[in-house]
């Protein structure tokens, strides 16, 4: 239990004429008493002696010692013999009664040199190897990154472009598991919930006809919504949700291109979601016209979602079933999502997505995207 200590300062005075000035003896009995002061303080420091008081870093490592050597005491105390106990023992209460005095820096020294000596001898059984401490360390840290990660945060890549504009290909997001609730890792139970997912929000969740894959769309509506989409408008209980042309051309997906081998192109709208909460930006490819209705008339029914016409027999929509959410993704005629296979089970909910931590590409030609590291994904 080696300990370092700071080197101390040493008098000009010796602790046998120090002993003389204090006894008042004159200058030849201070010559007939120097050998035996200096005999004595080979075995131990003159309690007479005037010597530098300790620092309070000193006495504070001195404390820290005394209860060190105290909890290997109370661990390993009865795997050793009980004379090694007692002069453990022995040696905490002489550097604890140091301590108490705490005006000879020389006294406390000696006092954890000796109890150091003691516990190294006494317990080297019960010290750790710097092997098992670096072990010891990993395996802690590694038990924390778990820890995260199966509960508060966890990264994901985007392998797609069904949400662009808001993420792109090559995107790797950091996924907040903390926003709705604790769900006990690897399954689908849920500890506590104390919150669901709002329209707007971009969430994670494992795919409802695959679960062994993840998926990342946005809420469009939730339980007890109705929905239906028809054009570029997507209607939530009857009222189409509000967008504005940005004016802008945005590359639908620079992997995917049409027959002439082009780059498609779409156009970028503002969307706000159904209560005005959240306002983000959408693409769409092909003119509403061109664009099959949803639900079509043919509709099968999916989970989560109940479908039927509406009151006034106008329209068919879909009402969202309690204990699921409606997504979509932001690249609206590039997209599979709730209009193809149905609702998200909040079972399956992984968590919302929080930020870009980094984007770009690392094959045989590497490209980051600097501008898009550290965006939020509103």
């Amino acid at each position: 239990m080696s300990r370092a200590r700071p080197k101390r300062k040493r008098g000009a005075t010796s602790r046998a004429a120090g002993a003389s000035a204090h006894s008042g003896l004159g200058t030849g009995a201070s010559a007939g008493t120097g050998a035996g002061a200096d005999e004595d303080a080979d075995v131990e420091v003159d309690a007479g002696a005037v010597g530098l008081a300790p620092t309070r870093r000193a006495l504070k490592r001195s404390r820290a010692f005394v209860n060190d050597a105290s909890r290997l005491i109370k661990k390993h105390g009865a795997k050793v013999s009980d004379a090694d106990r007692n002069t453990v023992l022995a040696a905490i209460e002489g550097l604890d009664l140091a301590i108490q005095e705490g005006h000879d820096e020389a006294r406390l020294s000696a006092a954890e040199s000796l109890l150091e000596s003691k516990v190294d001898r006494v317990f080297a059984f019960a010290r750790k190897s710097p092997a098992r401490e670096y072990a010891e360390s990993i395996v802690l840290a590694l038990l924390i990154a778990g820890l995260l990660r199966a509960f508060v945060v966890e990264a994901f890549k985007i392998p797609t472009g069904s949400m662009i504009p808001t993420l792109a290909v090559g995107d790797h997001i950091f996924v907040n598991k903390f926003s709705y609730g604790l769900k006990l890792p690897f399954t689908r139970f849920w500890f506590t919930q104390w919150g669901q997912p709002n329209r707007g929000d971009v969430i994670v969740f494992q795919y409802p006809l695959d679960p062994s894959t993840d998926y990342i769309k946005r809420v469009v509506a939730v339980a007890g919504d109705r929905v239906h989409v028809r054009g570029h408008d997507v209607f939530v209980n009857g009222a189409p949700l509000s967008h504005r042309a940005l004016g802008v051309e945005a590359i639908v997906d620079p992997s995917a291109t049409d027959l002439e081998g082009i780059e498609r192109q779409g156009t970028a709208y503002a969307e706000t979601s159904a209560g005005g909460e959240k306002e983000y930006t959408v693409i769409y490819e092909r003119n509403g016209e061109e664009r099959v209705p949803f639900p079509s008339p043919l509709e099968p029914q999916h989970d989560g979602l109940e479908c039927a016409l509406s009151k006034d027999g106008t329209v068919r929509e879909c009402t969202v079933q309690e204990g699921f959410v409606f997504a979509m993704g932001d690249n609206r005629d590039n997209s599979s999502d709730g209009r193809v296979w149905g609702g998200v089970p909040l079972t399956h909910l992984e968590g919302r997505a929080l930020f870009v931590w980094f984007s770009g590409t690392m094959g045989e030609e590497i490209n980051i995207l600097w501008d898009r590291i550290g965006m939020p994904v509103r």
